[in-house]
């Protein structure tokens, strides 16, 4: 994603900056008036720390807020020295905190100014580098204790813009995804992770599904009636060819003709009553 994606803030998130602004002025002013007695590195990176923060401060309000300066707004820029001024007041801390403590022992010493902007103090002490008044080390002890305050503003700014800064981030690798139609690398290594659970998934509906055809298969040859015969007739014992049918009106029973293979005598049947027999010859 390109910086100049602009990270909204707040109306309170202004007041932060103009905070940093006016809190490193306060140091500079403190560095600067024991300056002018003694110059020391630490009470220099203090005050270069004081302009810097100014500098920066401006410019991201400048971008964020004013329609004229928008184009020199950069994300990338406010995340870089919002990082850059953190370091920057954690070893003016340290520093100034370590100049403090140097200053231990009473002393007895003639001083004066000669008039000079920076190092006008002069004083007479043997086996001395430099010597302090009672005020001299309250501005020391301030000018380290104070330059907590800007390194954690600059903290909490940093913190808020790299947060939205990664929302928006994201937002615009899955919008350039779903454009694009190619997956991103953080898409592409989770569906590469995730490769053997669909085909796991789409494996079991395909068994369950030939395992229920064939319970299907099965109850409906259960279902399925048993078929003995296709041309199967009902038993009828007065229309078997066994019997031939009794005629009541006649009167008369007519049973088969027997053939009695090997023996000449043929019957003819039973005579009916009345009527006379004939012998075979």
């Amino acid at each position: 994603m390109e910086g100049e994606v602009l990270i909204p803030t707040p109306k309170w998130f202004i007041g932060l900056r103009v905070a940093q602004i006016v809190i490193s002025l306060i140091i500079v002013a403190l560095a600067g008036f024991f300056i002018h007695g003694y110059y020391y590195d630490a009470l220099g990176l203090a005050i270069a720390s004081g302009i810097l923060t100014w500098i920066i401060a401006l410019y991201a309000i400048l971008t964020e807020h004013s329609a004229a300066c928008r184009s020199g707004y950069n994300a990338w820029a406010i995340l870089s020295l919002d990082f850059f001024m953190i370091i920057l007041w954690l070893a003016s801390l340290g520093a100034n905190a370590a100049f403090r403590s140097g200053f231990i022992y009473s002393v007895n010493a003639d001083c004066y100014s000669d008039g000079s902007t920076i190092n006008s103090g002069h004083c007479v002490v043997y086996k001395r580098a430099a010597v302090a008044t009672p005020t001299g080390l309250a501005v020391l002890s301030s000018v380290a204790g104070v330059s907590a305050v800007p390194l954690l503003l600059f903290v909490v700014t940093f913190a808020y813009v790299a947060h939205f800064f990664r929302l928006e981030w994201a937002k615009h690798s899955s919008d350039v995804e779903k454009a694009s139609g190619v997956p991103t690398a953080a898409s592409a290594q989770a569906a590469q992770s995730q490769a053997f659970i669909p085909q796991q998934q789409q494996a079991q509906p395909q068994w369950a599904q030939q395992q229920q055809q064939q319970q299907q298969q099965q109850q409906q040859q259960q279902q399925q009636p048993i078929n003995y015969g296709a041309q199967t007739t009902a038993y009828d014992p007065y229309m078997s060819q066994q019997n031939t049918g009794y005629a009541g009106a006649q009167g008369v029973y007519n049973h088969p003709t027997a053939q009695v293979q090997g023996s000449p005598y043929s019957a003819q049947g039973t005579p009916a009553p009345g009527q006379p027999y004939y012998p075979p010859q």
